[in-house]
């Protein structure tokens, strides 16, 4: 089972990591601002895999795995 209460942590964690806002990852991304912090926060536990997809690219090695470990 994919464990996605740890989704939001691992995106602020790499996001930190890599110096960014959240205004920052969400243009990257292109999300909305409110989308990404809900995410973050844990209030959305439904990313689209495009979503996933982008965030894993912009702060893991790729891998939607990582994000979600």
């Amino acid at each position: 089972m994919v464990q996605m209460k740890k989704l939001g942590p691992n995106i602020k964690a790499g996001r930190i990591k890599r110096g960014w806002s959240q205004e920052q990852l969400a243009k990257l991304c292109q999300l909305k601002l409110s989308n990404l912090a809900k995410l973050e926060s844990g209030a959305n536990h439904n990313p689209t895999l495009d979503t996933l997809i982008c965030l894993s690219q912009a702060i893991t090695d790729g891998s939607i795995d990582k994000l979600l470990k």
